[in-house]
This record gives C-alpha cells, structure tokens and sequence, in this order.
C-alpha cells in the first residue's frame, strides 16, 4: 500500500514536470501552473490512480511563493504602495459588496437560504466561512464547502486568460537595478536565518489560527529582512517552478475529484457566481482606474477573487507588480479576518434570532 502510494506520487511529479516542460517548450502560458494541474487529472482521471499528495510538499511549495511575495516588498516598493491605499481598501469594500449581490442570484438558482448564499460567495476567506457554516444550524455546510473550495477551478481558468487579454507592456518599468537572484546574493548562513525565521512566525500564526500562514509568514519574515538587511533579492526561475509543481500537483488533484461533484443546479448556480465575481471585478477596476492609474491587467490581479497563491503565479508571469498585487489579498486577508467576519457572523446570528422569534 505504501509502495503504491509512493509510485503515484513520483508518476504524477514526473508527468507534472513533463507536461510542465512541454507547455514551456510551446510558450504556453503559465506552464508550470497549468503542467501540474493537467498532470494531476490526467493522473487521476484517465489513469485511475489514487493520488495521495503530502500536505508538506503543498505547503513548502506554497512557503516558496509567499518568500517570493516577500522579496518584492522593498523600502522603495513599500512607500510606492502607501500612495495606493485608498484604491486597495475601495477594491476591497467594492469586491464584497459584489458578492452580496451575487449571492441574492446564487440562492435564487441553487435554492438555498440566505445564510447558505452569504457564507457560499464571499472571496478569499475559505476557512472562515466554513467554520461559520459549521457553527450557523440553518448553513448547509456542504454548499459552503463545495463553493468556496470550486472557486479555484475557475481562477485557474478564467483569470490567467482576462489577464493575458489585458495584457500591459511591464518591460519599462523602473526596477532596482541591484535585486539578484537568491544564489548570488545569500549565503548558507543567510538561508538558515531566513529559514528559522519563518518557522517562527509560522508556528505562532499556527497558535492563533491565522489564516493562510503558508503564504503570510514568509511574507513577514523577507519584509523585515528586506528592511534590516537591505540584502534585496528574488527567487531563482527554477525555484519558482519547482514551487508551482508542488503545490499546483495538490490544485489539479482537488479538480479531479471536485468535478464529480460539481452536478445539476448548484453546479449552475456555482458556476455563475464564480462568473459573476470575475467578471464583475474586470468591470469594477475600470471604475477604479478613475483614482488609480495602474494598469488594467495589475487592477484585475488585485481585484480578483480566489486564492493569493494563484492570482501571484499569473503577476509573475506577465511580469506584473507582485508586490502591489499582493497588497490588495493581504488587506483583503485583513479587511476580512478583522470585519467582514465578525459582521457577518453577528448578521447571520440576527437573523437566527429573528426567525426563532418568527416561529413562535
């Protein structure tokens, strides 16, 4: 059993990195994003293997990705997006106005109540909503699940595509001419500091169920470095690639078997909130552009619901700006943790009460 388990996971990294290399060699976009992704269902799917992917290598792929994040926040980088606060917490605040809206036609299609709907679209905040679901007797936490967790196919899928669309010319942009790669810059001793570092910050986000402490933790710890150091620095390409297959492996496989799920009409209703969410962030940044005068493609990015990891993946690829990107999910990551949570479950309490009074 053991043995099977380790083949199917050394088959789906081998057809990961192949499929991976061959969308590179195509100049297919974002292939070490999307090579895992098809590995995985290939794998799954037409193989029949039963792929069990160690949450460790998922996370250490994703602690990779939020390092990278990290890097981009420089002294310079960092005062430049202190300009931009007014446009991150108006996307925020228009992003969830957004999905209330979406969630009245979310409940009309799947037939749901309203506390199931409000808990089912809300962006970037997965696990805060299904502990509510768990804790709400009139949520369907299944729904919940279901939705927030489907939300990454058509991330995967749509955003990387508008975003292509949208695309902007980066290649005049002015960068700090002394940022190397990781190899040429840090040495043993550099790493291991660095590496302790997010171990700490880490295990005390882990004490207090901080939400995604994968990304968030490195991200701390290269924003202090970058600030005491100085030593500036990005991630060598093989890195960031060998960062995508891990945790992208672990995306494709929750697909595969996501899509045997995804039936009649919550499928329907699933797929057009998710729809509705992106589609209506692209319309949204145009408003925004009005008071910020960053491109469309790096506004979207911003805007756009799903998970931080994948939105960055697509900004590394176009060579958008990452750090101001990330910016917007982290506030949001905030905005939500801090506000948008608390009110909702107090909204969503009023409203138990409020038929429990009914009913008598």
């Amino acid at each position: 059993m053991a043995q099977n388990k380790m083949f199917n996971n050394l088959l789906v990294l081998v057809i990961a990195i192949l499929f991976g290399w061959l969308l590179f060699a195509l100049h297919i976009m974002l292939p070490w994003m999307f090579g895992p992704i098809l590995a995985s269902i290939f794998v799954v799917k037409v193989l029949k293997r039963d792929v069990q992917w160690p949450l460790w290598l998922s996370e250490l792929g994703l602690i990779m990705l939020g390092v990278q994040i990290g890097t981009s926040f420089t002294r310079s980088v960092t005062s430049d997006i202190k300009d931009d606060w007014l446009a991150i917490v108006l996307v925020s605040v228009l992003i969830l106005l957004l999905a209330l809206v979406v969630s009245i036609g979310f409940r009309k299609i799947a037939h749901v109540n309203r506390e199931t709907a409000i808990l089912s679209v809300i962006p970037g905040a997965l696990s805060q909503m299904i502990v509510m679901a768990e804790e709400n007797k009139k949520a369907d936490i299944l729904v919940v699940s279901l939705t927030q967790t489907s939300r990454v196919i058509f991330v995967v899928l749509l955003v990387p595509l508008i975003s292509f669309f949208f695309k902007t010319d980066h290649s005049n942009r002015v960068t700090e001419a002394n940022v190397q790669y990781l190899t040429d810059v840090l040495t043993i001793q550099h790493i291991v500091i660095i590496a302790l570092g997010i171990a700490v910050v880490y295990i005390l986000m882990k004490w207090i169920h901080f939400p995604t402490k994968m990304l968030m933790a490195p991200i701390v710890v290269l924003v202090i470095w970058n600030f005491v150091t100085n030593l500036t620095f990005t991630l060598d390409a093989p890195i960031i690639a060998g960062a995508q297959i891990i945790y992208m492996i672990r995306v494709g496989i929750q697909i595969a078997h996501l899509t045997d799920q995804l039936k009649g009409r919550i499928a329907v209703a699933i797929a057009y909130q998710n729809v509705m969410l992106i589609f209506g962030a692209l319309a949204m940044v145009y408003l925004v552009q009005f008071i910020n005068h960053a491109s469309i493609d790096e506004l979207f990015l911003g805007a756009a619901p799903g998970g931080m990891s994948q939105i960055v993946l697509v900004a590394l690829d176009i060579g958008a700006d990452v750090a101001m990107i990330s910016s917007y999910h982290i506030f949001r990551i905030f905005f939500i943790l801090f506000l948008i949570a608390p009110l909702v479950s107090v909204y969503l309490k009023c409203l138990e009460h409020n038929n429990k009074n009914d009913f008598n």
